[in-house]
């Protein structure tokens, strides 16, 4: 098998993959758009995070495991019409902000995140007007409640986080208690330690629940990007972990279907997750409850929570629930460092026992050279080196069929009526020579997965995400913007066509053969600059390789006749 089909073999491989990936999306489980009633215009500026406005509507509490709940307290039974936010908080990577009801988290910018290379516009994670999304946390029990729906006072309303952590205090005030949400800020993180101090100024103990929840919108319905866009595969939805069961998912669509209903135990955790960056909870808890609800006439149709078993809180007493929040990007590095398992919310699918190792060599390098670009050329020369033999072998049998190509040729002429007889002519001549038409296969079946799994280390790699290599290249997540490297591409396949045996093909196989580079590097200029970098890298070493061999083997002949 010559080269030139092996690396068609890769790309229609690839594309075959991404095919059958969309199709799932597309017609594996179809979802009627009118069940959402939070239909999207979607952001002409970034298609991550894309952009819709909602009016807000009502919610509901947990029921308490206990018993079924009867409060002393009448709840509201409405959200506020719009968000009132009482205070604002600013670091060196976050500008937070927090409303009065339920001092819940209701804005996320990420500052070290533009929506587009140079802008000044961030990336907002959280928005309580055009992206309905927020994190809110409570207290239930059989007596009394302190839920997400109070309205809680202030400490500060204007705070700046730079040298140290700092805690942020909200208070709310009962007749049958207090309760004081904490959260302490770090200047150099992505994770929130929230502390609930609640007071009983009853007689009687209560039984007390903490529930901690994250609640939005699905701005990507009726939003279909391009084939080419990063985040078209990307999973959106709710991810939850334990270290029992491992990671696992539900997207939107699945959430419409069906309700969470389930107990996680030990490093549990959940989160909703989008492409490059989620949202997620933490408890400190062994065991916690985890259910969602599905809402479609609510601003935040799709919430999941968890609730932790009972602690007491005393007659006359106080008792604290901690959790942590991580709201940010899928920094591979960090986030395993706030809980066990974040990490796999960078989702690589089938390929992950491919693509972590991958990308912990990527970022190695990285860590060395100081670019993402010239990491990923590294990278590409060690997969090389790692396949030398394999791909040596290939060339030695290639350049091995080149040789025999003018005794090929008299032979299909001598049989080109008879094409049984001429295959049957040829593959004796193969074996008499003792070549093997099929000795190129396995380097390229080996290599496959590998491309496969860097191309999702490029698709879900926050750190790759905007990053620049040289001159004209500036983001390596999005395609060339001068189609360079899909022209140096073409020109290494075509070379390599010309060292490439082509035995038994017809001359419209040829002159197919022949514009194929240039249909598929056509193809590459609309995929990430990373990617494509990684495959003109391959085939200019490639085309290297096999014409040292190929030289190699000729002047042995050359020795051997003389």
């Amino acid at each position: 098998m010559n080269n030139t089909k092996n690396l068609y073999l890769i790309v229609l491989m690839f594309l075959g993959f991404m095919l059958y990936t969309q199709w799932q999306k597309d017609y594996a489980t179809p979802v009627d758009a009118t069940q959402e009633s939070t239909s999207s215009a979607v952001s002409t500026i970034d298609q991550d995070i894309p952009e819709t406005t909602t009016p807000s509507q009502s919610d509901d509490i947990p029921t308490p495991s206990s018993t079924p709940v009867q409060v002393n307290n009448q709840l509201p039974t409405q959200e506020s019409a719009a968000a009132n936010i009482i205070t604002e908080v600013e670091t060196p990577l976050l500008k937070l902000k927090f409303a009065e009801q339920g001092a819940a988290l209701v804005y996320v910018e990420l500052k070290a995140y533009p929506l587009k290379k140079n802008e000044s516009k961030n990336v907002v994670l959280m928005d309580y007007q055009q992206n309905p999304y927020q994190a809110e946390s409570g207290l239930v029990s059989r007596a009394v409640n302190f839920s997400h729906l109070e309205k809680f006072v202030a400490a500060q309303s204007n705070v700046v986080v730079n040298s140290e952590a700092t805690a942020i205090r909200f208070t709310l005030e009962k007749a049958e208690g207090t309760l004081v949400k904490t959260y302490t800020i770090k200047p150099d993180g992505y994770d929130i330690q929230l502390q609930q101090t609640i007071s009983n100024n009853t007689g009687s103990d209560w039984a007390m629940e903490d529930y901690q929840q994250l609640k939005r919108n699905n701005p990507w319905v009726n939003f279909e990007p391009s084939f080419t866009d990063a985040s078209k595969y990307s999973f959106r939805g709710v991810g939850y972990f334990d270290s029992e069961e491992g990671y696992e998912t539900k997207d939107f669509e699945d959430l419409q279907e069906q309700n969470l209903n389930l107990r996680l135990g030990q490093d549990a955790w959940i989160a909703m997750v989008q492409h490059y960056f989620f949202a997620g909870i933490i408890p400190p808890t062994d065991t916690i409850k985890v259910e969602s609800k599905y809402n479609p006439s609510l601003p935040h149709p799709y919430l999941v929570r968890y609730v932790t078993p009972a602690k007491t809180v005393p007659a006359g007493g106080q008792t604290t629930f901690d959790a942590t929040w991580y709201v940010g990007p899928k920094l591979q590095n960090e986030v395993p460092q706030v809980a066990k398992g974040l990490d796999l919310t960078v989702d690589y699918g089938v390929f992950t026992a491919i693509s972590k190792p991958l990308f912990w060599v990527l970022e190695k390098i990285h860590s060395v050279v100081g670019n993402w670009g010239w990491a990923i050329v590294l990278l590409t020369i060690l997969i090389k080196l790692l396949f030398f033999k394999l791909s040596e072998a290939q060339y030695k049998s290639m350049a091995r069929m080149r040789k025999l190509q003018p005794r090929i040729a008299v032979l299909k002429e001598r049989y080109k009526d008879d094409k049984p007889k001429f295959n049957q002519e040829m593959m004796g001549l193969y074996q008499k020579e003792k070549v093997n038409p099929l000795g190129g296969c396995l380097p390229i079946l080996i290599q496959i997965p590998v491309f496969l799994a860097l191309y999702w280390v490029l698709l879900e790699s926050v750190e790759l995400r905007q990053a620049p290599f040289i001159l004209w290249l500036q983001d390596l997540s999005t395609p060339d913007p001068y189609f360079i490297l899909p022209a140096i591409n073409a020109a290494a396949m075509i070379m390599t066509q010309r060292l490439s045996p082509t035995p038994g093909m017809d001359p419209m196989q040829q002159k197919i053969m022949k514009i194929m580079p240039v249909a598929f590097s056509f193809m590459f200029a609309f995929f990430q600059s990373g990617l494509v970098l990684y495959w003109a890298v391959n085939s200019v070493l490639s085309l290297a390789q096999q014409w040292v061999i190929t030289k190699r083997i000729d002047a042995q002949d050359d020795r051997s006749a003389s």
